[in-house]
C-alpha cells in the first residue's frame, strides 16, 4: 500500500485545527529530508508531496468554512440587531 493511499484514509477523520497544521508541518520536513536524499521525481518524494498537498487543501476548506460561518453569524447579529431597532423605535412612536 502506498504512502497516498493511507493518507486517503488519514484525510477522511476529522482533524483539529492544531492536528492539522502539526501534521502539515511534520509531513514538509519529512518531505524536505527525503527531496534532499533522493530525485524530486523519486517516487517516495511524489508520494509524500501529495500527501502534504492534501493536508494542505483540507486545511484550507476549513479556513474557508470557518471563515463562511463567521461571516453567516455576523449577518444574523445584523439581522437581529435591526429587528430590534425596528420594534424599539415602533414602540417609541406609540
Amino acid at each position: 500500500m502506498s504512502l497516498y493511499q493511507n493518507s486517503s484514509a488519514e484525510l477522511g477523520k476529522e482533524y483539529r485545527e492544531d492536528e492539522l497544521y502539526v501534521t502539515i508541518e511534520s509531513l514538509r520536513c519529512e518531505l524536505l529530508e527525503v527531496a534532499q536524499e533522493r530525485s524530486l521525481s523519486d517516487h517516495a518524494v511524489l508520494e509524500l508531496s501529495q500527501r502534504l498537498d492534501g493536508y494542505i487543501v483540507l486545511a484550507q476548506n476549513k479556513m474557508m468554512e470557518s471563515l463562511r460561518s463567521r461571516k453567516n453569524a455576523a449577518a444574523a447579529y445584523g439581522k437581529k440587531t435591526k429587528s430590534q431597532r425596528i420594534r424599539n423605535n415602533a414602540a417609541l412612536q406609540q
